[in-house]
């Protein structure tokens, strides 16, 4: 499906790559072939949006100044702008970058520099970091980290890998002496744990931007004996499953037809099933008034680990879309909406998985966009439903007037991003945690149908994402990462709070330091936007200044700080830099932490091992 040249324009910083990188030839070229004009390029392609930017648009001065080459050619060939340079040939895509950016593309490492010297040893055990929330209850706490907050301050900087792409989405996951990640290229790479080196690299085809989550499945060759596999999605609604040892290809299936939807949230396995949540692109491509808007629901498929087999899908929108016009006239389609793009949260003991949904595309009204919902596992029935926000219907680019696709109202945007949280107080009472966009923070009660039980204002709501990818709970305190990040002026500051998860009472909040970023001022922001982890008295937590840092969890004080958006010589043979701290968080296991550094928003393409200097 094509998508208008004003929408993919205003993708430009914010876009995801999905298909893998193109290798690009130089620009030299004989007479008979005249070197491409990237200046006329860009002025028949781009300078409708980028010389006249609104909303989401970067200028073109911005893409000129905070931009690689690099991040152009990906953009244009691998990421949502890839329909608008059809047509182009490798030569005037790379003549568009270098004259936008005033740089040449730097050499990027291939996947198959630093190659292991052996085949993969892999061990599952109770301290790997296995799935996105680390257990069941997407608490994010590790109680088994192989190092304590004592050696904390001793963490050193162990070895760096670059992925070959400009950003570095998804999250890591660490299995025994394995590290398994992906990067914005759509490949997943098996890296030892304590060198970096590659034993495997696994092309996905599209953008791996879910994290990773490792199980055992029964091996082909019999029963008793058991395979480590690793299941991930894709930009594509596709599910992979792969062999940890060696990277080969189980299965893949697609989770949704809808031509925009894609897989964000990372899947969540339990007792041989998997459960995948289904989101997509198609708040944006509406922006284009040619688009017949709107007929996407997002939903949580059930499939089973080994086979790839759906067992069940529920939709989070309950009734399919139809055709209706609007008071102005419009001819749309809905209800429409209700995007999963967090893992799901699983209460085994109540039989219910947890869900937070997104906004809603159109003004036809449904009780499960920005909503908390509570599905039977068994089934995928729903059990009960506590929506937070009723008229939330955005769409990319609109202002409110009832023109084209644009819902009038136009809703603020605030969409439950990251997982909830099921938290086990004193005395085994249960409270779920969820931190939604708008910057509140809710407690509710799993006992009684999601009644709320607290709600807490902690930051100024933005479509950003004032609470965007993941807060965490040593069971004592929930700690959440709040963000004030402005997408106009690249910049906003940010602080790490501590809540008693029993009351939603305000224990202790520090605001991200004013330090300068590594890439300069231009696009400095302290915001907190990242998934965050806890060990036993420690809080982790990267910021879009490119800096790690880890919090004590009694008062919050800063105990150890590394800069991650540094250049630095990697394992893979090139010289590379991180960036803005974005999606993913920090990952603990086997007394190492992995860190992914750079986003959409300041590239890097960096993964950073750390260990104490005491192991």
């Amino acid at each position: 499906m094509r998508i208008a040249v004003p929408v993919l324009a205003a993708l430009l910083a914010t876009g995801t790559p999905v298909v893998p990188h193109l290798a690009l030839g130089n620009t030299a070229t004989d007479a008979a072939h005249p070197a491409p004009d990237g200046a006329a390029l860009y002025f028949s392609r781009c300078a409708v949006c980028h010389d006249h930017p609104s909303d989401r648009i970067p200028p073109k001065v911005f893409i000129s100044t905070a931009r690689t080459a690099e991040d152009v050619i990906d953009t244009l060939t691998s990421g949502v702008m890839r329909q608008q340079a059809e047509g182009l040939t490798t030569e005037e895509i790379s003549a568009l970058a270098v004259y936008l950016t005033g740089k040449q593309p730097a050499p990027r490492a291939t996947a198959t520099a630093n190659l292991c010297g052996s085949s993969a040893s892999v061990r599952v055990d109770a301290s790997d970091w296995r799935n996105w929330g680390h257990d069941l209850a997407n608490t994010r706490f590790q109680p088994r980290g192989g190092f304590t907050a004592a050696e904390v301050p001793k963490l050193t900087l162990r070895w760096t890998f670059a992925y070959p792409g400009r950003a570095a989405f998804g999250q890591p996951a660490a299995i025994g002496g394995l590290v398994l990640s992906g990067g914005t290229a759509g490949r997943v790479f098996a890296l030892d744990a304590q060198s970096g080196c590659t034993y495997w690299s696994y092309d996905a085809g599209a953008l791996v931007r879910t994290g990773i989550v490792v199980g055992e499945i029964a091996d082909a060759a019999g029963k008793e004996r058991k395979r480590p596999v690793a299941w991930f999605g894709d930009d594509k609604a596709n599910l992979h499953a792969i062999d940890v040892r060696t990277g080969a290809r189980i299965w893949t299936v697609r989770l949704d037809e809808h031509p925009l939807a894609r897989l964000i949230g990372t899947p969540q396995l339990h007792a041989g099933i998997l459960y995948a949540p289904v989101s997509s692109l198609e708040e944006v491509a509406a922006a284009d008034p040619k688009y017949a808007c709107c007929s996407f629901r997002g939903s949580l498929v059930a499939l089973d680990a080994a086979s790839g087999k759906v067992l069940w899908r529920s939709y989070t929108v309950r009734t399919a879309a139809k055709p209706f016009a609007t008071a102005a006239g419009q001819k749309l389609l809905g209800p429409a909406g209700g995007s999963i793009f967090s893992a799901p949260t699983l209460d085994v003991a109540r039989g219910l998985i947890y869900l937070g949904t997104g906004d809603s595309y159109t003004n036809v009204p449904t009780d499960s966009a920005n909503a908390v919902l509570a599905l039977r596992i068994a089934t995928g029935a729903r059990a009960w439903t506590h929506q937070v926000l009723k008229s939330d219907a955005w769409i990319m680019l609109c202002n409110g007037k009832a023109v084209g696709n644009c819902p009038s109202p136009l809703g603020p945007d605030f969409d439950f991003s990251s997982s909830p949280v099921l938290v086990t107080l004193a005395g085994e009472k249960q409270v779920l945690i969820a931190g939604a966009k708008s910057g509140i923070v809710y407690g509710l009660d799993p006992q009684a149908g999601g009644k709320l039980l607290w709600q807490r204002a902690l930051a100024k709501g933005t479509s950003h994402g004032a609470i965007l990818w993941g807060l965490t709970s040593d069971g004592t305190r929930a700690y959440i990462p709040t963000s004030e990040y402005d997408q106009q002026a690249h910049r906003g500051p940010g602080a790490l709070v501590a809540l008693d998860p029993a009351s939603g009472a305000v224990l202790w909040r520090t605001p991200t330091p004013d330090t300068p970023c590594a890439w300069g001022p231009n696009n400095c922001s302290h915001a907190l936007i990242a998934a965050i982890a806890t060990i036993p008295g420690v809080v982790m937590a990267g910021a879009m200044d490119g800096r790690m840092r880890a919090y004590d969890a009694s008062d919050g004080k800063i105990v150890w700080e590394f800069d991650t958006g540094q250049s630095f010589d990697t394992v893979n043979g090139v010289r590379a830099h991180g960036g803005a701290i974005d999606y993913g968080g920090a990952v603990i296991a086997h007394g190492m932490l992995f860190v992914n550094s750079g986003s959409m928003r300041q590239p890097g393409n960096l993964l950073l091992a750390f260990a104490p200097a005491t192991h």
